[in-house]
C-alpha cells in the first residue's frame, strides 16, 4: 500500500493550507492509497480552514484514499478547536475527547445537503445568529436568501449532493464567519466553456456577474454569486471571498462600490469555497411582522 503524508502547515490561514494541499497533489501524480494529514506543526486555524479541511478529506476518501489523522495534541488550543467543532468525530466517527463540546459562539462543522438546507437554514442558522447578534428573523431576510443560493449551487455543480457548511460568531468584534464550501469540478470549469481564455480567477469575477448565468450558463451559480454579492458586500459591508481552482476573488465594499482583489497564485482549491464575513452591527435592525391572527 502506497503511503504519502500531508504535512500542514502550522498557521491553517489566507493561502498557507491551499498552498500546502497544491504541493501536496504535485508530488503525487496519482493519489496514493493512504494518505496521512499531520497536524504536528499547526498551531492556529481559522474557520473556512475548517471547511476546507472537512471538504478536503471528503474528497479524498471519496476518490478512494484511505485518509488518517496523525500528530494531534490536544493540548493545542488549534486541535481543541477542531475537536469542539465536532471536525473529529463527523470524519473518523467519534471526538478525540470526551470532554470536547461544541462552542456557544460556534456553528458546528457538518455536510449538508441541499434538501436539508432549508431546515437547517430555518431551525439552526437563523436561531442561532439572532440568539448570538440580538437582530431579527426579518433583519436577517437578505442573509439567509444568499446562503440558501449558494447552498443551491451544490448540487447544481458536483455529482455530490453534500457540501460543507462552518460557521463562527466573534461576540468582540460583532462579526460572524460562513463558509461554505463543495467539491464540484469548480467555477474556472464552468466559465471556460463560454469564456475559455479566462484564468481561474477572471473566471471567478465573471461567474459573479449580474445576469451571467441568464446569457451564458444554464445554471444558478452566477445569479447566487450576484446576490451573495449585493446582499453582504453592497448592503451590509461585508467581505466575500472565492475560492476555485487556482483562483482567489475577495470583493469587498470600498466607498460604496465593490472593490475586487483577483490572484492566481494562492494555492490550489477543490471544487469551491466560498467565506462571507460580516458585522452584524452593520445590519440594519428590522421588526419581524407579527403574523396576523384574526380568519
Amino acid at each position: 500500500m502506497t503511503v504519502s503524508s500531508l504535512l500542514l502547515p502550522p498557521y491553517l490561514i489566507n493561502h498557507h493550507l491551499f498552498k500546502a494541499f497544491d504541493q501536496f497533489l504535485d508530488a503525487n501524480t496519482e493519489l496514493p492509497a493512504k494518505i496521512e494529514v499531520d497536524f504536528s506543526r499547526v498551531v492556529h486555524i481559522k474557520p473556512p480552514s475548517v471547511a476546507f479541511l472537512s471538504n478536503m478529506t471528503h474528497w479524498l476518501r471519496s476518490m478512494g484514499s484511505d485518509v488518517v489523522f496523525v500528530g494531534l495534541d490536544l493540548t493545542n488550543d488549534a486541535i481543541k478547536y477542531l475537536d469542539d467543532s465536532l471536525f473529529f468525530e463527523l470524519h473518523d466517527g467519534s471526538k478525540l475527547s470526551p470532554l470536547s463540546a461544541c462552542r456557544d459562539t460556534t456553528l458546528p462543522v457538518r455536510q449538508l445537503a441541499r434538501r436539508d438546507s432549508h431546515g437547517w437554514l430555518e431551525y439552526t442558522f437563523l436561531p442561532w445568529l439572532i440568539d448570538k447578534s440580538g437582530l431579527t428573523k426579518s433583519s436577517l431576510a437578505e442573509l439567509k436568501s444568499s446562503l440558501q443560493e449558494v447552498i443551491n449551487n451544490i448540487s447544481d455543480h458536483t455529482d455530490f449532493e453534500e457540501g460543507c457548511i462552518f460557521g463562527q460568531w466573534y461576540p468582540k468584534t460583532k462579526n460572524i464567519s460562513i463558509t461554505v464550501a463543495d467539491f464540484g469540478i469548480g467555477i474556472p470549469k464552468n466559465v471556460r466553456k463560454i469564456f475559455p481564455d479566462l484564468s481561474d480567477s477572471a473566471s471567478l469575477v465573471k461567474a459573479a456577474e449580474d445576469g451571467f448565468s441568464s446569457k451564458s450558463l444554464p445554471t444558478n451559480r452566477g445569479a447566487g454569486l450576484y446576490l451573495l454579492l449585493l446582499n453582504i458586500v453592497q448592503r451590509f459591508n461585508g467581505t466575500v471571498t472565492i475560492r476555485s481552482g487556482l483562483g482567489y476573488a475577495q470583493f469587498v465594499n470600498e466607498a460604496g462600490s465593490i472593490y475586487i482583489t483577483e490572484r492566481d497564485d494562492c494555492g490550489y482549491c477543490v471544487g469551491t469555497t466560498i467565506e462571507i464575513v460580516l458585522y452584524t452591527d452593520q445590519i440594519p435592525y428590522e421588526d419581524d411582522e407579527e403574523e396576523d391572527l384574526e380568519w
